[in-house]
């Protein structure tokens, strides 16, 4: 009898257990708000369960600046309803739409995080989910909003932060919280790439007030000519003066030249260039866009810009077949001016050249990645070129055929 009821007494007490552990994983940061404001910093959350949860046991834990150490926390309290969100502002907040949507307000000021501080969501001593790198002080989402990736039911809480988990949006665009009303949305939203929008045909090439900026405008030219995987020709139009562009965001490798020596992947790379991207270009609508706020040129008088191919970006195609060293990852104020359904570009890139390292191809293969891609141009025991005339075809269809 004693041993019928001690097995009870420990199937209930796992039953009770395993509850605990579900409950307490039921909410996952949904986004996270790192304002061009500090008063508008504000956490969204969302309970993926079909029961309301008390946050009474729930808690809000910052690292700041690279700290090992807890250095603040926010104790919660009120109801997360099920298959609902729940955001946490600032007592002072200003944006009127962001103060509609607050649910907890932090009465002792704007929340306590930047752009470069880790943020902890905890069920009394446990970790439900993680955005930031703590013992880092790296910005990773200076000015920007994060918004989980996918589709509400498929969101799932992670005591550790893939920067992959999350879309990175402008700032500041409070219209989403509370919903998923926005486009780019799913992993699939993202890897289909940006398109040319209409505003940037409207805009001007060069900045009115500056000659040597660009005002972030988008013309439409022909090609010349093309010298490797990053640089090619165009005739002159509208502000735009002609000759060689670099293609802004890439570098790849390096093809024989006066200066430089041709490396790995440096013929494929031009190949893809000039044989698939920018072939038979006068079928092709090709635009040039100078980046807004940035300067119009770079060293040995090349004008620095984004190139568009029947509306799809080169730049991210390139990315996407590994065909380039890192786009980076640190998003500057130029960055946050060009975007597609406020993503900006530099988050397209971003996953575009993740979606190339997890296959090991191009440059983010062999050596780095044992099991990656060997370039076809290059003989690796003696690190040296072998052809100028590569054997290689895309591993992705192009976007317009």
């Amino acid at each position: 009898m004693k041993r019928i009821l001690l097995m009870f007494i420990i199937l209930g007490f796992l039953g009770a257990l395993f509850a605990c552990q579900k409950s307490s994983g039921s909410i996952v940061i949904s986004k996270l708000f790192e304002s061009t404001e500090q008063q508008n910093n504000a956490i969204e959350l969302y309970n993926i369960s079909d029961n309301d949860i008390d946050l009474k046991n729930y808690k809000i834990n910052f690292y700041n600046n690279g700290s090992l150490e807890i250095t603040s926390t926010i104790l919660l309290n009120g109801i997360i309803k099920a298959n609902d969100y729940f955001v946490i502002g600032s007592s002072n907040a200003m944006d009127e739409t962001l103060k509609q949507a607050i649910d907890f307000s932090f009465e002792e000021g704007s929340l306590p995080y930047n752009g470069n501080d880790s943020v902890e969501l905890v069920n009394k001593k446990t970790v439900i989910d993680y955005v930031g790198l703590v013992g880092s002080d790296v910005d990773y989402s200076n000015n920007l909003t994060l918004i989980r990736i996918g589709h509400v039911e498929d969101y799932q809480p992670s005591q550790t932060f893939d920067p992959f988990h999350f879309i990175y949006y402008l700032p500041d665009v409070f219209q989403y919280l509370k919903n998923d009303d926005y486009e780019i949305k799913t992993l699939d939203d993202v890897l289909a790439g940006p398109q040319l929008e209409q505003q940037y045909k409207d805009m001007p090439y060069v900045d009115p007030n500056n000659q040597s900026i660009g005002g972030g405008g988008a013309v439409l030219v022909n090609v010349t000519g093309v010298a490797d995987g990053d640089t090619a020709y165009f005739t002159a139009n509208n502000g735009f003066p002609g000759g060689s562009v670099r293609y802004f965001y890439l570098n790849t490798p390096e093809v024989d030249g006066s200066h430089v020596s041709a490396e790995p992947w440096g013929y494929v790379a031009s190949k893809y260039n000039k044989e698939y991207l920018l072939s038979n270009s006068s079928e092709k609508e090709i635009y040039i866009q100078s980046i807004k706020g940035y300067s119009l040129e770079e060293g040995y008088g090349r004008s620095l810009g984004l190139v568009w191919i029947n509306g799809y970006l080169s730049q991210f195609l390139i990315a996407k077949e590994g065909l380039t060293e890192s786009v980076g990852t640190i998003y500057a104020a130029y960055d946050l001016e060009m975007h597609y359904k406020n993503v900006p570009y530099l988050t397209f890139l971003r996953f575009a050249e993740q979606y190339a390292v997890e296959r090991g191809w191009a440059v983010k293969g062999y050596p780095s990645n044992p099991d990656g891609e060997m370039s076809p141009d290059w003989n690796y025991e003696s690190n040296s070129n072998t052809t100028q005339s590569p054997t290689w075809t895309p591993h992705l269809p192009l976007p317009w055929e």
